[in-house]
């Protein structure tokens, strides 16, 4: 993997513009903790066993198996419920993925974006009170190859690349075109698009990465790793970048959420904001 900082707003696109320049078609994840790998919500609680079992699903480069919470069984009950209260004629299985992760039922998607900006403000969006020096950040970024808490992080990736190597399709893949089931049954992951009317996919350019088979996080694999850049955001450095994303773009959580929850995000961020500079008044 490829490690990158950016301090500040004219720098991480500085950045961007030098990967763009390789990846034309790069994909983007913000993330607010750069200790946090690039794996779905699916992944995130599972048992490990030991010995053979027919509900276990197999990892490369680990020992022993994992048990994961039944994602199929919950796809189908989920659309079984969810069609008789909304209109779904038009629905394919992604769309159903995609509903489900919103409202937190662990899904094999993990969500990117086709905008720089937008995967910058998906990983400073939550406040982190958690600063060091950021030469300090910065060097503790390198020390431990990229994965400490003392910042956030942009990953980018190469979807043509990324699927060329687990699908043999130098295409994104289109789930009009292809079966959903068969891509659980591919080993590494497949980057997958869809053309959702949904106003967040819309306002974040959202698309997505599949998990398959194997129970890894994107940046486990090493055949990845020549296209996939990490840019670290120091802790100390977010805070002013978020103001300048909503200042100068126009990039803030009403517009990232363009319904009632994104309201409410604003809301929340705008009397917190309020709150800590009434304290520091009061200690003045």
């Amino acid at each position: 993997m490829i490690l990158k900082v950016a301090k500040n707003i004219d720098e991480y696109l500085e950045i961007f513009r030098q990967i763009k320049s390789e990846m034309p078609n790069c994909w983007l994840r913000g993330q607010s903790n750069s200790n946090y790998m690039l794996e779905p919500s699916l992944y995130r609680e599972k048992g490990i066993i030991d010995g053979n079992s027919i509900n276990a699903i197999s990892t490369r480069g680990t020992k022993g198996k994992y048990i994961l919470q039944d994602d199929i069984t919950a796809l189908y009950e989920f659309k079984k419920h969810y069609d008789k209260i909304h209109d779904c004629a038009n629905f394919k299985f992604i769309d159903y993925l995609y509903v489900m992760q919103h409202y937190g039922i662990p899904t094999r998607l993990l969500d990117f974006t086709t905008d720089e900006l937008v995967a910058l403000y998906f990983s400073v969006s939550k406040s982190n009170d958690n600063c060091k020096d950021t030469d300090e950040e910065i060097e503790e970024f390198y020390r431990t190859d990229g994965f400490t808490e003392a910042g956030s992080a942009v990953f980018c990736i190469d979807p043509i690349w990324t699927n060329d190597q687990s699908f043999l399709k130098k295409q994104i893949v289109d789930l009009e075109t292809y079966d959903f089931e068969s891509l659980g049954h591919i080993d590494t992951p497949v980057c997958i698009k869809t053309n959702n009317p949904d106003k967040r996919i819309i306002a974040q350019k959202g698309v997505f990465v599949f998990f398959g088979y194997y129970v890894s996080p994107y940046d486990y694999y090493t055949i990845f790793n020549d296209k996939t850049y990490k840019i670290f955001i120091p802790n100390s450095c977010r805070q002013q970048i978020f103001l300048e994303l909503k200042s100068k773009y126009s990039i803030s959580h009403s517009n990232m959420f363009p319904d009632i929850e994104g309201i409410a995000m604003e809301i929340k961020y705008e009397i917190k904001e309020k709150f800590k500079n009434d304290c520091a008044k009061w200690k003045d």
